[in-house]
C-alpha cells in the first residue's frame, strides 16, 4: 500500500521539493519497517512439549484473564472485525442488483482470499505462548480470526457472483441508448 501511494504521488506531483521529500519518506519507512527484522538476533529453538490433544475454546483453571491492555487489543479487533465484514456487503449487493460484476478485479478477490486463508491458518496452527492453553489462545485472537475468515466466506460469494455473472449481460446494457422516434 505504500508503494503504491508514493508511486502515484511522484506521478501525481511533479514539484521539485515533493520527490525528495516522498524519498526520504519512503527510505524512512522502510527503515522502520526492516529494524525489526534486521536485529533479531539467532533462531531461537521452540521449547519441545508433549502432545495434549486439541480442545478448543476451553480455559484451563491456571488461566490467567484478559489484561487491561488485552481487553482494549480485543475490542479494537472487534471493531476492526466489524467493519472488515462489513466492507464487502455492498459490492455483494451492487453485483446482485446490477446481475453484473463488471469492473471488479477478480485478481484482486483471489490474493485477498490467499492473504485470509494464510493468515487465518497462520493464527490457527500457531502453537501458544508458554502457559497460556490453546483455548485461551483462540479466545484472544477470536476477533482476527473472524474478520480473516468471515471476510473469506464474502469473497467466496463474490467469486461465485463472478462464475454466475460472467455470461450474462445485464438488461441495463442491451437496451438502446437513443429511442428511434
Amino acid at each position: 500500500m505504500l508503494t503504491l501511494y508514493f508511486y502515484y504521488k511522484f506521478r501525481k506531483r511533479p514539484s521539485l521539493l515533493s520527490a525528495p521529500i516522498n524519498s526520504v519518506l519512503l527510505f524512512l519507512t522502510g527503515t522502520v519497517c526492516a529494524t525489526p527484522l534486521l536485529s533479531a538476533t539467532g533462531p531461537m529453538a521452540a521449547p519441545r512439549e508433549t502432545f495434549r490433544g486439541r480442545v478448543l475454546l476451553s480455559l484451563e483453571p491456571g488461566s490467567k484473564p484478559f489484561t487491561r491492555q488485552e481487553i482494549i487489543g480485543f475490542v479494537i479487533g472487534s471493531v476492526s472485525s466489524v467493519l472488515y465484514l462489513l466492507s464487502r456487503l455492498p459490492q455483494i449487493r451492487t453485483n446482485f442488483l446490477r446481475k453484473s460484476t463488471q469492473g471488479i478485479s477478480y485478481s484482486l478477490f483471489a490474493l485477498v482470499m490467499l492473504g485470509n486463508t494464510l493468515y487465518g491458518l497462520s493464527v490457527l496452527l500457531k502453537n501458544p505462548e508458554e502457559g497460556q492453553s490453546k483455548g485461551s489462545y483462540l479466545l484472544h485472537h477470536l476477533p482476527w480470526l473472524v474478520g480473516s475468515l468471515g471476510v473469506l466466506l464474502l469473497d467466496t460469494i463474490i467469486s461465485i457472483q463472478f462464475l454466475v455473472y460472467r455470461r450474462s449481460t445485464p438488461a441495463s446494457e442491451l437496451e438502446p441508448l437513443l429511442l428511434p422516434s
